[in-house]
């Protein structure tokens, strides 16, 4: 089901997509309406369009917490700065967080860097986080800066006109359990209740990098297994043969060859 995938992480597989802004899904605002048991009137491309939103919401924040703040040179209290396309990448990564199609060259290696960096990709990612960002940035969570020419001036990520072009900087303090907790607060309830090790200790360095593997671990535990069925599942519905040539492909494609 896309709307508890979208909600729950169960697989990561439709989440994971529309984690990306390659999916469209253009629904029509009366799509799917049906009477509920208490007579209203229940649309699903609402649904839909409320369940991406926290989709999208948990892809940043748990992107956000992999980052790995303490291989630094700052102290851990300092405000650290690193580009956008930065999260963009870290985001791409969530879905392939285990699949062994990655680990083994089964895929092309430079899938994710295609994804965020291909001409008129970098506009795209921030048309479709910048709400997104915006909520993150007014609660005072991450600031997004113009890193252009030495500029520190935020940039207000709701405004359309600010999408686009390089040089935009997240600023946030990862090393801050407040900002750590509110950021594990908007992630999957599956993954929340690892909120305490994924949050560290405050001031210790190896306890919010343990919190950061914790977090990794915990998303390949999703990711891994929805992989390999899926593998399975084209797999036999294909053919032997046709699979066969088809992982050839892939994995000669993977090796660069």
């Amino acid at each position: 089901d896309l709307i508890q995938d979208l909600l729950h992480w169960d697989y990561l597989y439709l989440a994971g997509r529309m984690h990306k802004p390659i999916v469209s899904i253009d629904l029509p605002p009366n799509l799917s309406c049906s009477e509920g048991p208490d007579e209203e009137a229940v649309c699903r491309a609402d649904e839909i369009e409320d369940a991406q939103r926290t989709n999208l919401l948990s892809a940043v924040s748990a992107s956000l917490l992999l980052h790995d703040a303490t291989n630094n040179k700052h102290s851990l209290s300092s405000l650290q700065s690193f580009p956008v396309s930065q999260l963009y990448t870290a985001i791409a990564s969530l879905s392939y967080t285990g699949d062994f199609r990655m680990q083994t060259g089964a895929e092309d290696p430079n899938k994710v860097k295609k994804l965020v960096e291909s001409p008129g990709m970098s506009k795209l990612w921030e048309n479709m986080y910048s709400e997104t960002l915006g909520k993150l940035q007014n609660l005072g969570v991450i600031s997004v800066v113009d890193g252009c020419q030495g500029s520190d001036d935020v940039v207000d990520m709701t405004n359309p006109k600010n999408h686009g072009g390089g040089g935009k900087h997240l600023e946030c303090n990862f090393t801050d359990v407040a900002i750590r907790k509110q950021l594990v607060q908007n992630l999957p309830p599956r993954l929340r209740k690892h909120s305490d090790r994924i949050v560290g200790a405050e001031d210790d360095g190896d306890s919010i990098r343990q919190g950061s593997l914790v977090l990794r671990q915990e998303l390949a535990n999703i990711v891994a297994p929805a992989a390999k069925s899926q593998s399975m599942k084209g797999f036999f519905s294909a053919g032997v043969s046709k699979s066969w040539r088809y992982a050839l492909a892939k994995f000669a494609k993977g090796s660069g060859k």
